[in-house]
């Protein structure tokens, strides 16, 4: 039998309508009948109503790549060749208002920080979105990896330009910066601006210092026996 959550997601929306012994807090009330609809729905993007969207004209997803999700407890050599590093992917619209050329890098912007990053282009994509693959980025000396490797100077992550909380709304409160159903982080809630990165930076920005592995840097190769 397959839950597909809808039964759960009405007994929540039923309880912030005043049903049931077990009630939400007042000050969630609204949003979780607005939310925890069991038919499909749509609502604005939470940071849409917290920054300046001419600013910030761009959104920005990521995601992280299948085949590292589920392989989280063994990346090894045959997993880094998949997805070694990753590019911020730009429509053709700013591609080509910004520029850009294969190899070059982008200043990306939030209302929370600034990473600068290698783009390429996607034709693929709505022309004011941009996306990426997370989890590629390493910082140096993590994972094993040689402080050169391709994942610590060239791989980068979005989550510097994500708050892990809301602005404050008057409340008193700082809600999460995360989806109100599932509580995952806000990945595809991001708006961004993005310009050219003049002169190309050597690896992507911020680059922090080595942390120290516990355990011996991985080999460059790996060798197979074929009997």
């Amino acid at each position: 039998m397959f839950n597909l959550y809808v039964e759960p997601l009405r007994k929540l929306q039923l309880a912030a309508e005043g049903h049931g012994d077990i009630q939400p807090p007042d000050h969630l009330r609204a949003r979780v009948k607005a939310t925890m609809d069991p038919l499909p729905i749509w609502y604005e993007p939470f940071e849409d109503g917290n920054v300046d969207i001419d600013e910030f004209p761009i959104h920005a997803l990521t995601q992280r790549p299948m085949h590292m999700y589920h392989s989280w407890g063994s990346q090894n050599a045959w997993l880094r060749q998949i997805t070694g590093k990753n590019a911020l992917y730009l429509p053709t619209k700013i591609w080509e208002e910004n520029g850009f050329a294969d190899g070059d890098y982008a200043n990306v912007t939030s209302a929370h920080g600034t990473i600068t990053v290698p783009v390429a282009h996607q034709a693929g994509l709505n022309e004011n979105t941009v996306w990426t693959w997370n989890a590629i980025g390493k910082r140096k000396g993590a994972w094993a990896l040689d402080e050169g490797a391709p994942e610590a100077t060239e791989g980068f992550l979005l989550n510097h330009l994500i708050h892990e909380l809301q602005p404050p709304k008057g409340d008193g409160m700082r809600w999460a910066n995360s989806d109100p159903i599932t509580g995952q982080a806000a990945w595809f809630d991001l708006r961004v601006k993005i310009s050219k990165a003049v002169p190309k930076p050597s690896e992507s920005q911020p680059a922090h210092p080595p942390i120290k592995s516990p355990v011996g840097k991985g080999p460059k190769n790996v060798a197979r026996k074929v009997k």
